[in-house]
């Protein structure tokens, strides 16, 4: 489900500003580690001010800030290095051209991975490489151990790929929420849905994920 924001609307390319800073390339951020913290509210802030005023250069600095994290994100999402790379290209694109519609509702870095979320939902949709696992209609909770299964898998790549699998909505839950930190409030509000839908989500994602990942335990 995309979300229901203005990262979904008027072609980036009609915000009149210039092509931005140089391609951005991966500075070792993977799709398994913890995801990186934010940067300070407050040179964030500075940062994006300045770059809302055309300025690469803050602009450039708030990509460093935030560019593992993003990747990290887009990484668990498509469970492919070259998709996530040109999903955080993409997005990174769009945020630079975007920024004159910022409003500062929400933190940057929030905004950046809302942005990279929907990139990663065009691109499903494009490739139609959804392999949705079957709907249950078991209660929301914790599923014990899920995340240690993860974690103690031993297989980066079954894990990212694992995860990958995951139907898109429950993924995006699972990323931001368990591996993210974010409180289930937080990924209610960035995915458009309600705190009670996003704990069903991270449930079958968790249980889901102990199922694909049975054989590494």
């Amino acid at each position: 489900m995309p979300l229901p924001s203005a990262e979904r609307g008027t072609d980036p390319s009609s915000a009149g500003r210039g092509s931005g800073p140089p391609p951005w390339t991966p500075s070792g951020a993977d799709g398994y580690s913890p995801l990186p913290p934010d940067p300070a509210p407050e040179l964030e802030a500075a940062l994006v001010e300045h770059a809302r005023e055309g300025d690469e250069d803050a602009f450039a600095q708030l990509v460093r800030l935030h560019q593992d994290r993003a990747y990290a994100v887009a990484l668990r999402m498509t469970g492919r290095p070259q998709d996530a790379q040109d999903v955080v290209q993409e997005a990174l694109l769009y945020a630079w051209r975007g920024l004159p519609r910022y409003r500062g509702e929400a933190r940057f870095g929030t905004w950046l991975i809302r942005i990279v979320i929907n990139r990663c939902h065009d691109l499903r949709r494009r490739a139609r490489e959804a392999l949705p696992l079957p709907e249950d209609d078991g209660a929301a909770g914790t599923a014990p151990g899920a995340d240690a299964v993860v974690v103690a898998a031993g297989r980066r790549d079954a894990a990212i790929e694992a995860i990958a699998r995951l139907p898109f909505d429950q993924r995006a839950a699972l990323v931001l929420h368990t591996f993210g930190g974010w409180s289930h409030a937080e990924v209610a509000r960035t995915l458009g849905t309600t705190e009670g839908a996003v704990k069903v989500r991270v449930h079958r994602a968790r249980r889901a994920l102990l199922e694909q990942l049975e054989e590494w335990r």
